[in-house]
């Protein structure tokens, strides 16, 4: 038990060795993989639970497609809910003085008067994805609810922002009738109907509370005020529809607190947490007030409570100690799930004595002015407009940049100005459009180009758009940011799916900005351990753009769009199953139950002790079938089926396992179906023979027409070709094997038109690997010769899959042949050989690799 228990807490310790997604809600499947024959932690997990039971029939590692790209969880998500789950379903660590002793480094100050309910926190860098990791939370907490345990669980979730109104409304964006768990794979199809979640916002009435709810709301409709009758009757009149609330008892109140009083077993979790501990005290006192007050009421207080921010630190600057997640800058930096900040120094550049901001730092001002302009030229084929942040010490300050920026002719009437607070908190009269702007900021229908603020505006401006950040901060500048707070307006991509590229300009944010600013950075820098490259400004920006030369257009192609040809379907299990396995027909040995035991002594070899005892023998035959059946369902990633596949492992054993029918009560029966080798036939029987029904095949129709001409403009880091024959400015490759084969389609004259099929094509065939799982193929190149079309994949090494994409690939020409009426065929271009012969002609590179599909003119 300890052995295996340290074998899991290793592999959360490193997560390379999970699944490289968390597929649908299956979100503890990981942790049953690492289960070996007989290990008792089956009972640990729940042998029924949820933890095993999750994934409701979806294959493990099936690819997921959503807005036509395949999706899967970063690593950064994937880690936090992996280590909620672990720390609180596992180890049932369910206060913070527990989780010290366990794994802190030192002793921990923390009153034991609070510690009085499950409080965990993740530190999780800007842009690496915190609010999926809150709806993962949400969706394992559900369902865990719904289907194994009430008590443990729940299914009534508050979710509160950060004081700040911009950072409510992009939860709002995300969260307002459910969108969140419904745009990605958090829901299985089977369990979509039984996912109720209602979700009511801090503006919306409150009528009555079902079971499964989610309040959304921030932080101020929590705070105890000391003259709230006023407001509260406002509240009551404009907003709250509680018939039986009193005004009295809600004046340092308010109708949010009222509900939650009424509200046993909630889970509590708070984005932008350490706003919220800027006044921990008053704070923490009103959530302890609430617990008790549920507790005494009802038996349970709360469920857990999760504070979630790139910066959890107090008011004495320490982190949060009750931590159990720290995703550093760092990391989500090498990992790619952020831009990559660079340093713009301008060489020679001083601050000038003055109380104008432009003339004091003008120098700073232009260079970043120069290079936004320099992004904007390179990203304009992109339909891309990126954005230029400037930071101000002050309001004062913003204004007299904005006046300047104004005089600008490339920036004129595209600024926007916000005010804040002295708290960081955007000004009342700018909220509305900076909300606005907020929720526009990445797209079309935004016409602002610079943002002008201060550096008090900490959260809520996480865009994908700013390439530019100039920081305008003196020496003397009283320190009023946290250092990660400077880039962090700027460290979502522009180009999700692309790796940062220095070099091609690609997901780069450049900060610029005087020797005070960069003190800021320079700390960061030594908080994180990482050193910023710098951006040599003298460099020009050229980004390489892949997009449809309308000059070209002869070489435009159109690929069919075929239904799918498998189908995931519902597990079924049923009176026929038990006939579709076949037969071991082990024989029944006839088992003698007893066993010599000797004791020799070891100087003179004489036997000192001599005993005959019988061999122990399993007693529950419903044991031993159970165990069977978990194993069987963990091969097929299978969840709630157990009751359905028991009766038929149980009648399995009885008629087809041995060479005769035989008693499960029979101690000769008992005793061999525990022997390792017989148990690895039995499950294997089993997976190999139902591993299929979860899939059906299907008759496929044409559904659609891609053509390459409505490709819209892609950034590409890799290599590039310039071809003749293909639409795009540059076919654009993935390796030297890819470039040398579209210049020999370039070069061979029976080819009349090619292309690259990039994932943004959004080309791709499902079939199911080697593994059984549903997966996604997208094939190298498309050909189009005279007679008929080519589908071609270019390979090196081949790996354990190639052999079922080539077989997908062909079957999805055979249907794109009968429902078109065109030629199609599929070949494979191995590296070796494509190297090794000099091929004259497409004709005769296909008749090499693909002698039966070859046809002769």
């Amino acid at each position: 038990m300890e052995e295996d228990t340290l074998k899991i807490v290793f592999l959360i310790s490193a997560p390379a060795f999970f699944i490289s997604s968390l597929i649908w809600n299956g979100l503890f499947l990981h942790f049953i993989s690492m289960l070996e024959s007989g290990n008792i932690l089956y009972e640990v997990l729940g042998f029924l639970g949820i933890a095993y039971a999750a994934i409701g029939g979806i294959i493990l590692n099936e690819d997921h497609i959503i807005n036509n790209e395949k999706f899967e969880f970063w690593y950064a998500q994937r880690e936090s809910i992996e280590t909620l789950i672990y720390v609180y379903e596992v180890m049932k660590k369910r206060r913070f003085l527990d989780l010290a002793k366990e794994f802190g480094e030192g002793p921990q100050f923390f009153d034991p008067n609070v510690d009085i309910y499950p409080l965990y926190g993740f530190k999780m860098a800007t842009g690496s994805g915190k609010t999926y990791v809150m709806a993962l939370s949400i969706v394992w907490q559900y369902f865990n609810h719904k289907f194994e345990n009430g008590d443990d669980y729940t299914s009534k979730f508050l979710l509160i922002a950060g004081e700040k109104n911009v950072i409510y409304d992009r939860l709002k964006r995300g969260y307002q009738d459910g969108k969140i768990f419904h745009e990605i794979p958090l829901i299985p199809p089977e369990w979509s109907d039984k996912f109720d979640l209602k979700v009511i916002l801090k503006e919306d009435p409150i009528n009555n509370i079902p079971d499964s709810i989610l309040f959304l709301t921030n932080v101020q409709q929590l705070q105890d005020k000391a003259n709230r009758k006023k407001e509260a009757d406002k509240f009551v009149d404009d907003v709250l529809d509680l018939k039986e609330v009193n005004r009295t008892n809600i004046a340092q109140e308010n109708r949010i607190k009222e509900v939650l009083e009424k509200i046993p077993n909630i889970m509590i979790l708070k984005d932008e947490a350490h706003h919220i501990y800027n006044y921990e005290k008053r704070w923490k006192q009103i959530l302890i007030d609430l617990h008790k007050s549920l507790e005494s009421k009802y038996g349970k207080g709360f469920n857990s409570e999760l504070d979630f921010s790139a910066t959890p630190r107090g008011e004495n600057g320490a982190l949060f100690p009750w931590l159990i997640v720290d995703f550093t800058l760092k990391e989500a930096i090498e990992m790619n799930i952020v831009k990559r900040p660079l340093k713009g120094i301008v060489q020679s550049a001083t601050e000038i004595t003055s109380t104008n901001v432009v003339e004091r730092y003008r120098a700073w001002i232009e260079a970043g002015i120069k290079r936004w302009q320099e992004y904007k030229d390179a990203l304009a084929k992109l339909n891309k407009k990126p954005i230029l942040f400037f930071q101000c010490p002050d309001n004062k300050q913003a204004d007299q940049l904005k006046k300047y920026l104004e005089t600008l002719p490339q920036l004129s009437g595209k600024i926007l100005l916000i005010h804040t607070d002295s708290t960081g908190e955007v000004a009342k009269s700018d909220i509305e459009e900076a909300r606005k702007f907020a929720q526009t900021v990445d797209s079309e229908e935004n016409t602002y180009e610079a943002i002008v603020s201060t550096m008090m505006l900490n959260e809520g401006w996480d865009v994908r758009n700013v390439n530019v950040i100039v920081g305008l901060r003196s020496y003397t500048s009283e320190r009023n940011v946290l250092p990660e707070q400077v880039i962090g307006r700027g460290l979502r991509k522009m180009f999700p799916d692309e790796n940062a590229s220095v070099k091609d300009f690609v997901n780069i944010l450049e900060v610029i900005g005087p020797p005070g600013l960069m003190q800021i950075i320079e700390e960061l820098e030594r908080n994180e351990n990482i050193t910023f490259g710098t951006a040599n400004l003298g460099n020009q920006i050229n980004v390489t753009t892949i997009f449809v030369d309308m000059d070209k257009k002869e070489f435009d192609l159109e690929i069919p769009i075929l239904t799918p040809a498998i189908i995931v379907r519902e597990f079924e299990i049923d009176e026929n199953t038990l006939d579709k396995i076949p037969p071991l027909n082990i024989g029944l040995e006839n088992k003698v139950f007893k066993t010599t035991y000797k004791a020799v002594d070891m100087v003179t070899g004489a036997v000192q002790v001599e005993r005959n005892w019988d061999l122990p023998v399993p007693q529950d035959v419903k044991s031993v079938i159970a165990y069977y059946t978990g194993r069987i369902l963990k091969e097929l990633n299978l969840a709630n089926m157990f009751a359905d596949l028991y009766p038929i492992v149980k009648e399995y054993i009885e008629k087809k396992l041995f060479d005769q029918k035989v008693d499960l009560e029979d101690p000769r029966v008992l005793f061999q179906i525990s022997e390792p080798e017989l148990q690895e036939k039995l499950i294997k029987v089993f997976v190999d023979n139902l591993k299929d029904l979860a899939f059906t095949d299907s008759q496929v129709t044409i559904l659609d027409r891609i053509k390459i001409s409505d490709t819209q403009p892609f950034v590409w880091t890799k290599k590039v070709y310039q071809a003749n024959k293909c639409i795009f400015n540059y076919v654009p490759c993935d390796n030297d094997l890819e470039v040398n084969f579209a210049r020999f389609l370039d070069s061979v004259d029976d080819v009349k038109a090619f292309s690259k099929l990039a994932q943004k094509i959004g080309f791709f065939i499902e079939y199911r690997d080697s593994s059984g799982n549903l997966r996604y193929y997208y094939p190298d190149f498309i050909i189009k010769l005279e007679d008929k079309y080519v589908i071609a994949e270019t390979k090196g090494e081949e790996d354990v899959d190639v052999k079922f994409k080539d077989k997908r690939a062909k079957l999805w020409c055979e249907d794109a042949e009968r429902v078109t009426g065109d030629k199609w065929i599929y070949v494979r271009v191995n590296e070796d050989e494509f190297y090794k012969y000099h091929f004259e002609s497409f004709e005769k590179l296909i008749q090499f690799f693909n002698p039966e599909d070859h046809n002769s003119k």
